[in-house]
């Protein structure tokens, strides 16, 4: 009760007496003010209303830029001095009989108070009213926290629009500026207060002043319960006007609109973007596209100048990287075990810190996610992504608030390497799939989801203003409905100039989809309908509708297309399209291979970079096939010759020691808790960029493959075959899965038990269904059909030994043998299928 009376008295009082003193109108009223804001900063951090409004560095970046370029430096200090001095000369020359000049200087500044909160009032109202208006006012509403700093986020227009209708009319009338200035002290200090998180209760103020109880009634996230308590300084007009509203506390605060960008820049560009989907007006797609191009010309820039600072020694960066994480936790679990202690270099954290994978890290991370216990990292994860695990549990792994910060710069610095190799891709509408980032929650509270999910969540938010396909269309679980829907949204753009997707199979199925179903999307078009609207989920389709509008000119091109071509292209579907990111080495690169049919020769396949569940490897920074910068100033790099891996022979290697033209497995360490990790990923040198090896994934090590993403591991083709087996009551003497990059699909060879003969077909589904129960991207990418059902075959007796035997042939020991039961194709060179029976 006694904060707001109190620097509301304290504020008047040194206005009144620096007036007094001949001190100018302007630092009367900006001097307490400023104290005003000071002091409530550092009360909210006592005294806080609500721990959930405590807001996060992004929201103090943003709303610090809003106070600075908004609130001061464009609208406030420029525009009260160009007011006061314009006030002295009006109310010199030109004063008004419609305004009380004789009155009291106190008096005439209620007067002004009870008269701008008027005009104001019905301002307000209007911009929750008319939809042009809410887009600026929008601005002020996507907080989902309140404290101090958010009084100042406005959007500069609407801030325009407040000084035509609440100074203009008073600089006409000739107001005094001591009259302006007081006033403009009272709407500033109670703003404060409004918008604070300070614990405050007004008891019989509420029924006098715009109070920060009220207020945040006005924030609710619910539209109709916000359409209340419009007034500013004085609540008074509500209450004539049937507008106000206190009940109790107000439940969550924000807008509808969850995915709305919360940065300085992407919320310039929002109220000038279209929430339809559809292109915008040329003269706002000229702005949005001009700031988006000036924002990632920027980071690039800065991405360029501090690259070149250290790739000439990136080890020097890799030890300093690495002191760092080590000394963050040495108080964690891990860390007291391996005495990170008394760990101050690599040669030291190699000795004490053991090679691991995520099975013998999994008790540690199931510690932090069940009992909160510090295991692995003294910071907090804020979220997991999810894999599949070699055992069938899947990999939640873990993401802690600091490596989640350098992937967000990390991401940004990529967006802008891509801009700067094709600026023309980020001049239209965007298409990029991705998974969900967040796909469920653990024990702790903490969401899980995909890598993709993570990489497209940390794009700069200006550009994610031009992707055509909303978050939560990607949530659907239904893998076919899903592409359709994308699809559906999609084709209704003309203007796409960029197609993003990790794997290139997505790609090629979305076309392969369109094929399909082209007639049921053109006549949705024509039509503003989905046909699989009923398989949608509800909240998905309330958030998808408004996109879904009917375009029969477009709807007819696309008829004339179907008619006119026998097989539509991706280029004949967007024309635009400048730029299509995705991965294209390894066993990505055979789809790359026949995505290039299904484009045009102005259409540019650039290199998505190399990135895992578990950390992101590289960045593309130019035109080089395949080849990325490491990651080198968020994650520290160990690698072993892939030759000596596989004997058994392991010498690890820093990032000065390796050799251009060398295959690698790597070894990663990374701030969110995986030490030494072997990711049994294989990269090779393509180069060096100064001192610093450029990268390229060539596959995943023995025992794994990935056709489309789905990173099949040996021991689960083990476990379904032998499960499989077991439901008919047989065993297998010898099992081969053999990955068929081209046919995009699996090849299963199966030595059984002596006994009657077996059906093949039966085989395969029963396999085909439990690794889609051990494999969750198994799984997606065979309800997407971006794989192919598995093909069965059986093998004649002894065919195990035979192969055994070619092997030793081949040069291996016959005591140290040890079958692989997992390949790619192309590299498996004995011929199984002259033993199928």
């Amino acid at each position: 009760y006694v904060w707001y009376p109190l620097f509301v008295i304290f504020a008047l009082a040194a206005f009144f007496v620096m007036l007094a003193h001949d001190v100018s109108p302007l630092v009367a009223a900006y001097a307490p003010v400023v104290v005003v804001g000071v002091s409530i900063v550092l009360l909210e951090m006592h005294f806080t209303e609500r721990g959930a409004w405590r807001p996060t560095r992004s929201d103090v970046v943003a709303d610090g830029a809003f106070m600075a370029f908004v609130m001061i430096a464009l609208p406030r200090l420029l525009m009260m001095v160009a007011v006061i001095a314009l006030a002295g000369y009006m109310h010199a020359n030109f004063m008004s009989a419609w305004w009380p000049h004789r009155w009291p200087l106190s008096a005439q500044i209620v007067a002004m108070v009870l008269a701008v909160d008027f005009v104001r009032y019905w301002l307000h109202r209007a911009c929750h009213r008319f939809i042009p208006l809410w887009r600026l006012h929008e601005v002020h509403h996507s907080p989902d926290v309140l404290y101090v700093l958010n009084v100042a986020r406005f959007h500069p227009f609407e801030k325009v629009l407040h000084f035509t209708f609440d100074t203009v009319p008073f600089l006409l009338l000739g107001v005094a500026p001591e009259v302006l200035a007081g006033y403009f002290l009272l709407y500033s200090v109670n703003g404060l207060f409004q918008h604070s998180n300070l614990k405050l209760r007004y008891g019989w103020l509420n029924y006098v002043v715009g109070s920060a109880e009220t207020h945040r009634w006005h924030h609710a996230r619910d539209p109709k319960t916000a359409s209340c308590n419009f007034s500013n300084t004085t609540i008074v007009w509500d209450l004539a006007f049937g507008t106000w509203h206190l009940p109790g506390p107000v439940g969550e605060i924000g807008i509808v609109n969850r995915e709305y960008p919360k940065g300085f820049l992407a919320q310039m560009v929002m109220p000038f973007q279209r929430n339809d989907g559809r292109r915008r007006p040329w003269v706002m797609a000229w702005v949005a596209d001009i700031l988006v191009a000036m924002r990632l010309r920027m980071t690039g820039i800065c991405a360029r100048r501090r690259l070149a600072r250290t790739m000439g020694d990136p080890m020097r960066m890799q030890r300093e990287l690495l002191v760092r994480i080590v000394k963050a936790n040495r108080e964690t679990t891990f860390g007291r075990r391996h005495r990170f202690d008394r760990i101050g270099d690599y040669k030291t954290f190699a000795t004490q810190v053991p090679v691991s994978d995520f099975e013998q890290l999994r008790p540690l991370v199931d510690a932090e996610i069940v009992r909160g216990e510090k295991s692995l990292t003294a910071e907090e994860p804020v979220q997991y992504v999810r894999t599949s695990g070699t055992t069938g549990v899947p990999k939640d792994v873990p993401l802690t608030p600091s490596h989640l910060r350098a992937l967000r710069r990390v991401q940004q610095d990529s967006v802008a390497f891509q801009h700067r190799v094709c600026p023309e891709g980020f001049e239209g509408a965007i298409v990029a799939m991705v998974s969900p980032a967040c796909e469920g929650a653990l024990a702790n509270g903490k969401s899980y989801g995909s890598a993709s999910g993570v990489v497209a969540g940390n794009t700069p938010v200006s550009v994610q203003g031009k992707f055509v396909v909303p978050a939560a269309v990607l949530s659907i679980s239904e893998s076919r409905v899903k592409y359709l829907l994308v699809l559906r949204l999609a084709i209704a753009r003309r203007d796409v100039t960029y197609l993003g997707a990790a794997n290139p199979t997505t790609l090629l199925t979305l076309i392969k989809l369109y094929r399909e179903h082209q007639v049921e999307l053109i006549t949705d078009l024509r039509q503003g309908t989905f046909f699989l609207a009923d398989r949608v989920p509800s909240d998905v389709m309330k958030a998808t509708r408004s996109r879904l509008y009917a375009d029969p000119v477009q709807a007819e091109r696309l008829e004339r297309l179907r008619t006119e071509c026998p097989k539509v292209r991706i280029a004949d579907l967007w024309p635009s399209i400048r730029l299509i990111v995705t991965w294209t080495c390894a066993s990505a690169g055979v789809a790359v291979d026949t995505l290039r049919a299904e484009l045009s020769k102005r259409m540019r396949i650039m290199e998505l970079g190399y990135i895992s569940s578990e950390f992101r490897g590289t960045i593309t920074i130019g035109r080089r096939a395949g080849s990325g910068l490491p990651t080198f100033d968020t994650h520290f790099f160990e690698f072993v010759e892939r030759d000596r891996w596989d004997a058994g022979e392991p010498r690890y290697l820093t990032m000065d020691q390796v050799h251009k033209g060398r295959d690698y497995y790597l070894i990663v360490t990374t701030p969110s808790g995986l030490y030494r990790y072997f990711i049994n990923d294989v990269v090779k040198v393509t180069g060096f960029l100064h001192a610093t090896p450029l990268l390229k994934f060539m596959q995943k090590g023995k025992g794994v493959t990935n056709i489309t993403g789905e990173k099949l591991y040996e021991a689960q083709v083990l476990q379904a075959v032998r499960e499989s087996m077991a439901a008919i009551g047989r065993t297998a003497r010898f099992v081969m899965m053999l990955a068929d990059e081209d046919a995009r699909c699996y090849r299963l060879y199966v030595e059984a038990d002596p006994g009657p003969a077996l059906d093949a077909n039966a085989l395969a589904q029963a396999t085909d269904a439990r690794l889609a129960a051990l494999n969750l991207e198994y799984q997606a990418k065979r309800e997407s059909e971006r794989l192919a059902p598995i093909e069965a075959r059986w093998l004649g007796a002894d065919t195990g030994e035979v192969y055994k035997q070619h092997c030793v042939r081949q040069g291996q020991r016959e005591g140290q043998f040890k079958m692989v039961s997992l390949d790619y194709r192309r590299k498996f060179l004995f011929d199984l299928d002259a033993h199928v029976v």
